[in-house]
Formats: structure tokens, sequence, C-alpha cells
């Protein structure tokens, strides 16, 4: 593996990265959305775009992880980014071929084949089981030494020729509990809790703040668990500090009862069911989603309203 001139491959293609990706300088200090262009500027990046497999990313902790692909007998990765003071490093492969790991659409044949081609890959690495791939180390970034490799992508099939037995590996339960999708899950449900349960918090200054940091941390802590193969801390921490932040900044608990007491008046004056499609949870709903990077399609299949009604939500302000 060698230094190539990143011209040669067209490694950053709007097509292979979310529009509005996850990114910080510090970890510590938590994750916010951005712009591609912008998020490029930062050390930490989320590569993947939300549903979709594009990179299959390992976390390789070990001094001369770089080259952990030559000791696992691996092909080459797309691109090796090391940290430069303790040589620990992000192994990540393209796929030519993303797959839809969650949502509307999403098959379980093709994820439970990736989990197991990702499963083998990791343990041949001997990667860090507990990395959810959310975050990784920007390639562009000079904080990092990056090697990049002779080919963007490869097929699952050609990886899958390196995992000898991968049939025995392909998993039974459900793929989100065993790696795919487990920060999207998680999130999803985190989210939906959250803007039910802030309106206990709003208003009181910075104790009340950071009680609703710390419960909602503890509410991702929980759901984490959940999962046969948790996330790691740090990675529930970045989105439970997310969630906590965008909810509590914008949801909007007068406007919210306010919705609330005319559709019950409504209700009661017109004698028949009425729907929720204008109400302040489904907006703070659509936020966090657009938020997290999905399409004004999505969010108004899920939350059952028109694709204008979620534009003219997600662009209020």
């Amino acid at each position: 593996m060698h230094v190539i001139d990143q011209e040669q491959f067209d490694l950053f293609a709007a097509d292979r990265w979310p529009r509005k990706p996850y990114c910080t300088n510090d970890l510590a200090a938590g994750l916010r959305v951005r712009s591609l262009q912008t998020a490029l500027t930062h050390s930490y990046i989320q590569a993947n775009p939300p549903h979709l497999r594009v990179w299959s990313i390992h976390d390789v902790d070990r001094q001369g992880g770089v080259l952990a692909w030559e000791d696992a007998d691996l092909p080459p990765p797309t691109w090796a980014s090391k940290n430069k003071v303790n040589g620990h490093a992000h192994l990540v492969w393209g796929l030519s071929a993303p797959v839809l790991v969650d949502g509307m659409g999403a098959r379980d044949a093709p994820m439970r084949y990736l989990c197991a081609v990702e499963s083998l890959m990791r343990a041949k690495l001997e990667a860090d089981a507990g990395y959810a791939g959310l975050i990784t180390k920007n390639p562009s970034h000079p904080l990092w030494e990056t090697l990049r490799g002779p080919r963007v992508a490869y097929e699952l099939s050609e990886l899958a020729e390196y995992l000898p037995n991968l049939e025995k590996h392909i998993p039974r339960r459900r793929v989100e509990e065993v790696g795919l999708g487990r920060n999207v899950t998680l999130f999803d449900k985190l989210r939906k809790w959250a803007y039910a349960n802030v309106r206990e918090y709003k208003g009181g200054g910075l104790e009340t703040w950071n009680a609703w940091v710390s419960i909602t941390n503890s509410q991702a802590l929980t759901r984490n668990a959940d999962f046969t193969n948790p996330l790691d801390g740090r990675e529930v921490w970045h989105i439970a500090k997310s969630v906590a932040k965008w909810t509590y900044r914008h949801f909007d608990v007068e406007a919210s009862d306010a919705r609330f007491h005319a559709l019950q008046s409504h209700r009661g004056t017109q004698g028949m069911k009425a729907r929720w499609g204008d109400s302040e949870d489904k907006q703070t709903s659509a936020r966090l989603m657009a938020a997290a990077g999905k399409s004004v399609r999505e969010i108004a299949a899920e939350l059952g309203v028109g694709k204008s009604t979620v534009a003219r939500w997600t662009t209020e302000r």
C-alpha cells in the first residue's frame, strides 16, 4: 500500500458521503451537523450516509494498526488513517454496491451478508468490536497520516473471497442488534423519547439543562444495553448529547400544549378523528431526522405527512 494522489479516484464523490454529516475536532465536545464541504475541514467526520453502508470502517487500536490488513491477509483498504502519536488507525474499504441497512427498501439478506463480512473482517483485523463506525478519522485532515489504496471500492463478494467459511457467520438475530444500523436505531428511539419528556426540564437554567443531558444519556445507555453487541460508551454519549441539545433548544412546550388543547377541542366539537400531521411533536421529529441526514421523502413516509409539509417544517427557524 502506498500514497496515491487523491485525484486518481474520486474519494469524496458527493453520492458516497452524507450531505450533512456529523463532524467535530474534539470528540469530547460532542458532534455537530455541517455541510459536507465544512465537515471535511474537521478531523472527525461521519462517512456513511444515514441508512446506507458505503464504507466498511474498522478501528484498530494498536501500534502499527495501519498495516493490520496485511497481517489479516485482506486486500488493501481504500484508505487507512493513522494517529501520528500512537499509531492507532481506522481502516476503510469502499463498497461498490452500497447496502441499505435501515428504512424502507432495506432487505434482510444483503444486510446479513454484509454483517457476516464485516464481522469476520473485524475478527481478522483484531479491530475494536465496540466501534460503531458512526465517526471516523477524516482522511483529508492533516492531523492524521493517511495512506490510500489502489481502489476506491470492492464488491462484497470480492471481500468475501478473503473470508473462509463466511456462510457459518451469517447472523440469525436481527441485524441491527449485531452491528448494522445500531447508531441509527438508537438515534430514532432516543429522539422519540426525548421530545416526549423534555418539557419537564425546559426553562430551568443550567441546573435543569445538566439534568436533562444526564437523563438523556442514561436513557441512551439503557436502550444501548438492549443490543446484543452494544455501542461504545463514547458513541452513545455523542448521540445522547446531540439529541438532548436539539430538543432542549428547539422544542416549544407552549406551542405544543396549545396545539394539543386545540386538537382536543376540535375533536370534541367535530366528533371525528383528527390528524396529527401539524403537531409540534412531528415538527420536532422531522427536524431531528433531517439533522441526521434523512431525506424529505423518507421523513414524509415515516411521519405520514406530505413532502411539502416536511420541507416547510425543516426550513423554518
